[in-house]
């Protein structure tokens, strides 16, 4: 009984020490693609992440189906850190400090995000599950907006409303980030202050 027992904890021991090797190595895989990403990378294969995460290619495709799959994952590991980007939570009720808050989020998504969801975008434009990730994040976004400037809305034209909200949404900013760069908070701020503010006579 006492040889059993010590059997079964030796196999428990090596199982466990088993799970956390693959476990260390999905999770090098998944910081391997969002750092080559982040460098400007996207044109990626199994090999190239394979390498940067320190393992063989062969064991990349034991952890993972396929490129799509990472992707998948490396999305789970980045929702936790933008949650607060797309909160519903209206923080005052003075328009100015809304949309600067509003546009420092966004554009606080775009300036660390945006390598990896491009990513996302471009090594799986086929993939049903990063097309649907990209779609709930620009309605989230769109519904951020409205519910952030509700009272603006009540108070003016629908299609103005309408125009606003495109003119903040990931892409139209991302557009001007890449343009204005630092200067994007201040300008898009300065701008769509302006926009909420002028009534048509």
């Amino acid at each position: 009984m006492a040889i059993v027992n010590l059997m079964s904890g030796a196999t428990i021991h090596k199982l466990d020490g088993r799970h956390d090797r693959v476990r260390k190595g999905k999770e090098a895989v998944i910081n391997a693609i969002i750092a080559m990403v982040a460098e400007g990378r996207v044109n990626l294969t199994a090999a190239d992440i394979a390498d940067r995460a320190g393992i063989s290619e062969r064991t990349f495709t034991r952890y993972f189906d396929s490129i799509g799959d990472l992707i998948e994952l490396s999305l789970q590991q980045i929702e936790p850190h933008i949650k607060h980007m797309l909160t519903f939570d209206v923080p005052t009720t003075n328009l100015h400090d809304r949309l600067e808050t509003l546009v420092q989020l966004r554009v606080s998504l775009i300036r660390t995000y945006s390598p990896l969801i491009e990513a996302v975008e471009q090594l799986s434009y086929n993939l049903a599950s990063a097309k649907e990730a990209t779609r709930g994040r620009d309605l989230t976004l769109e519904a951020q907006f409205q519910r952030w400037f509700s009272i603006e809305r009540a108070q003016m034209n629908e299609d103005r409303f309408t125009a606003i909200g495109h003119f903040l949404s990931y892409v139209s900013l991302r557009q001007l980030f890449m343009s204005l760069g630092n200067r994007t908070e201040a300008v898009v701020t300065a701008m769509v202050f302006e926009l909420f503010s002028h009534r048509p006579k």
